[in-house]
């Protein structure tokens, strides 16, 4: 038999869970969509900004907020342009379908392709396509932050065909393994944050930022 004390040890635990994470990527979307303060500062962390560094966000995709939490039709989940020079790609992976890396290219690509009829190649703005992974997907190399771009193989010749291309990895499952410079930016927290399931971890991340 269950006892009254059970019953309401099993509510307050009940009650303390969050019922939809962060990590479900509407979530994702919805919370950054209808808190700007929360993407200007996630926005901060990623790209490694100051308080003092200006900042504008434009919001490229906006979702109808109440829409079913199960709703399939989205595929990118947060793209942006930062100060009208960079466009930034925000995605939240949880499962592997072993397909990753050409999905990040295709979405990559089709921002790249940002230019206006008339405008020269030079005139391209650059793009940063960032993946919160809740799986290593490269488990031989498990990092917390991994960064790609596009350079010469030969190793006597290492040197960068582009900087206007670039892929970033945030894997929440390596959290432990943040740099001293990913933690300088507060990434740690924000994957911390992501990746919170009760409303008391979120207190304790909010407590002191």
């Amino acid at each position: 038999m269950t006892t009254k004390a059970n019953e309401s040890t099993t509510s307050t635990s009940d009650k303390n869970l969050i019922r939809y994470p962060l990590k479900n990527d509407y979530m994702f979307r919805a919370v950054f969509q209808s808190r700007p303060k929360a993407l200007e500062g996630l926005c901060r962390s990623l790209l490694r900004l100051s308080p003092s560094d200006s900042l504008h966000i434009d919001l490229k995709n906006p979702i109808q907020l109440g829409a079913t939490i199960d709703n399939k039709e989205f595929v990118l989940d947060l793209a942006l342009t930062i100060n009208d020079s960079l466009y930034l790609n925000l995605e939240m992976q949880l499962y592997n379908d072993g397909y990753w890396p050409e999905r990040s290219l295709s979405y990559t690509c089709r921002s790249f392709d940002n230019l206006n009829r008339g405008a020269q190649y030079k005139d391209v703005l650059p793009v940063l396509h960032i993946g919160f992974l809740d799986f290593t997907l490269f488990p031989e190399h498990p990092e917390f932050v991994a960064e790609y771009q596009m350079m010469n193989i030969n190793p006597e010749h290492r040197y960068f065909f582009s900087d206007k291309f670039r892929i970033s990895v945030v894997n929440l499952t390596q959290i432990e393994r943040a740099t001293e410079k990913d933690k300088q930016y507060g990434i740690d927290l924000w994957a911390r944050v992501l990746t919170a399931t009760t409303w008391e971890e979120i207190d304790m991340l909010a407590k002191d930022n």
